[in-house]
């Protein structure tokens, strides 16, 4: 069952780049919204003033031609005043409450709905002033305002206010770029050296500084650290290799130890089966130790376990390997598709190289020889373990065949 795929997380940018957007969005819309509606309340108590003075002037000058019951004259007396005045409907109507006249403003047409919507929501009761003649009120005089100018004004808010949230979106990008520059883009670097530290051990990387104070100093600590990290791992390498050599590796020849000629016939045995090519093992063993290292003391069969050692790495071809098992026994790996007749000559390379004396630390010198025993894989063997008892077997063999020369 395939585990769900970890949600993306939002990068330090985004989160920094939305949170400045929605402050400055939010500022600007609370800005906004109260300079509209103090806009509207001051326009709304002008245009309520000037109704009134509207209504006033209205009512004196139709007064006498209600007086002469001339309608048309009061419909050319309130058009003289109420044009131009933020005036969209004027009616007059007597005492009983039936209309007299009326006068709409000649540009209402089609908007007039809308305009009277906006009206009732403006100036929820419209201005009535009455007509007198001395102490009597003749009739009454209703103006309703028109909304028109405050609908302008909200419309060019609204304009307004878009525009400044357009700009605010452009601001919010340069200053996420900036953010991107200045402080993101230090981190995302210190990020992308980490990550390449932590995964491929690039410990030699560093991080360039940044122009502002605080992730400057971040960047100069964090390589600091890598500096320290650096000479640790460098440390570290450099023991684990003195311990590794020192884990495959004879301290008295050079040669790899038993554990090393281990590893190196399971690797040779792998890539023989891989390529079809055999290789061969060698054993040998030092002929009269026993007898150099007891008449001439340690530090002779030490010296003289050096010399073979060197002469053995002579007499090896490129790729073939030598080995100390222990005491005087040693161990060659010849490399791959090697035939019987490279091994034999091999052999005789050796036994050549033997032929000349080991000075020892006394300043006696003496005659070593060695005692080879050689299986090929697959051809002796392709069991590894059945292959070195097979090798060993023949170094017995060849020893015994020198004995009884001697004897």
């Amino acid at each position: 069952m395939t585990r769900p795929a970890a949600p993306l997380m939002p990068t330090l940018r985004h989160i920094l780049a939305r949170v400045h957007t929605r402050l400055i969005l939010f500022a600007v819309l609370m800005a906004g919204v109260t300079l509209i509606a103090a806009g509207v309340l001051i326009m709304r108590d002008y245009a309520e003033r000037n109704l009134a003075l509207v209504a006033r002037t209205a009512s004196y000058t139709i007064e006498p031609a209600l007086l002469f019951d001339d309608m048309a004259a009061a419909q050319d007396g309130i058009a003289m005043v109420a044009n131009g005045q933020g005036v969209r409907l004027v009616e007059v109507r007597d005492n009983q409450g039936r209309l007299m006249t009326r006068w709409i403003r000649p540009d209402a047409g089609a908007m007039a709905r809308l305009e009277a919507t906006a009206e009732k929501l403006l100036w929820p009761s419209p201005v009535t002033e009455p007509v007198r003649h001395g102490r009597d009120i003749i009739a009454r005089l209703t103006v309703h305002g028109d909304a028109g100018a405050i609908g302008r004004y909200l419309l060019s808010g609204v304009v307004i206010a878009l525009a400044c949230l357009g700009l605010t979106v452009i601001a919010t990008q340069i200053l996420a770029r900036r953010l991107q520059k200045d402080v993101t883009g230090p981190l995302a670097q210190i990020a992308d050296v980490a990550h390449a530290v932590r995964v491929d051990r690039r410990f030699d990387m560093r991080v360039p500084g940044a122009d502002i104070a605080e992730v400057d100093q971040l960047a100069r600590d964090f390589n600091a650290l890598l500096d320290e990290l650096q000479q640790w791992h460098a440390g570290l390498l450099s023991e684990n290799r003195q311990l590794e050599h020192q884990a495959t590796r004879d301290p008295l020849t050079g040669l790899g130890n038993r554990a090393m000629f281990e590893r190196q016939l399971a690797a040779s045995v792998e890539a023989a089966e891989q390529t079809g090519q055999g290789f061969a093992i060698i054993y040998a063993d030092v002929n009269r130790f026993k007898q150099v290292n007891d008449g001439h003391g340690h530090d002779a069969g030490d010296v003289m376990l050096i010399v073979i050692a060197a002469r053995l790495r002579a007499a090896l071809r490129n790729g073939d390997l030598a080995f100390r098992l222990g005491g005087d026994e040693f161990a060659l790996i010849l490399a791959s598709d090697t035939t019987r007749e490279v091994v034999e000559a091999l052999a005789a390379r050796i036994d050549t190289g033997m032929e000349q004396p080991i000075m020892l630390p006394s300043g006696q010198s003496i005659q070593s020889s060695l005692s080879l025993g050689w299986a090929l894989y697959p051809q002796d063997s392709a069991d590894p373990r059945d292959l070195l008892r097979h090798a060993d077997a023949a170094m017995y063999a060849a020893k015994g065949r020198r004995h009884a020369t001697t004897d």
